[in-house]
């Protein structure tokens, strides 16, 4: 999958084109502008004491127009295609993004794709920024979002830093990228690697499933271990502001 690679040094910016199918992992501050990126949840919807909604940014840094077709996978695995078309060098921003393409209510994955596996080409780079915030009590709280050009894996793979208290609360969830049936199994640890609570979540096909932890732990992390491959998180965020945290899993391959 041909890239454009972005290197952001401290006083001044460079752009370095890298080869097809390079294998090269990026260096720290090394980000792509690619043609598929998934976002593993957007949500629009109410939440404890306040509405949450996703913020999105999609920009064409190439001299051509093209289109980006846009998947929803929704809660119950039903999927949804809308097209958005670029115009060279054109950026396209959404304050709530499910709503204004989808008209939908709820959470789910996305899927950003302009390559040969939708009818297009490699050459159709795009780059998507995404956050999830609340305006509750006036005051406006974000959580950026990963866009992940690689999604899924089925291995094991680990959140760390997630806190259940009196003040904060965690959720767990993960998007299952095949077409059959996943089954994640989550164990929750403390700091010490002691074994805190175990959960489990079934999806079915191309869902997402999310669920709260609801056993106390403080600087802890969570392991997950899925049947197939899937994109899994952690959200921390505070029960007074809602200001949240995500976490994506990290893959561990002993």
């Amino acid at each position: 999958m041909k890239k454009l690679v972005f290197l952001m040094a401290v006083l001044s910016a460079a752009v370095v084109a890298t080869p097809a199918f390079s294998q090269t992992r990026p260096e720290l501050g090394v980000s792509f502008a690619s043609d598929s990126l998934t976002v593993p949840v957007m949500i629009n919807a109410g939440g404890l004491g306040t509405t949450f909604a996703t913020y999105a940014a999609l920009m064409n840094p190439t001299s051509k127009s093209f289109p980006v077709q846009v998947t929803l996978f929704d809660s119950a695995g039903t999927k949804t295609q809308r097209t958005i078309t670029l115009s060279a060098g054109e950026l396209k921003s959404y304050q709530n993004f499910l709503d204004t393409v989808f008209a939908y209510s709820g959470l789910g994955t996305v899927r950003f794709q302009s390559g040969v596996e939708v009818g297009g080409s490699s050459d159709n780079l795009f780059i998507l920024s995404a956050e999830i915030y609340t305006t509750g009590s006036g005051v406006r709280y974000g959580t950026s979002l990963p866009t992940l050009e690689f999604p899924g894996t089925d291995s094991r793979s680990f959140s760390v830093g997630v806190t259940v208290d009196a003040s904060n609360r965690t959720n767990v969830g993960c998007f299952n990228e095949s077409k059959v049936a996943n089954t994640v199994n989550v164990t929750v640890f403390d700091g010490t690697g002691a074994q805190v609570t175990t959960l489990q979540l079934q999806l079915g096909p191309n869902t997402l499933g999310q669920r709260a932890v609801n056993a106390a732990v403080s600087g802890g992390y969570v392991r997950f271990d899925p049947s197939g491959p899937a994109s899994c998180y952690a959200v921390v965020a505070n029960n007074s502001t809602n200001d949240a945290r995500f976490i994506p899993a990290v893959e561990f391959t002993p």
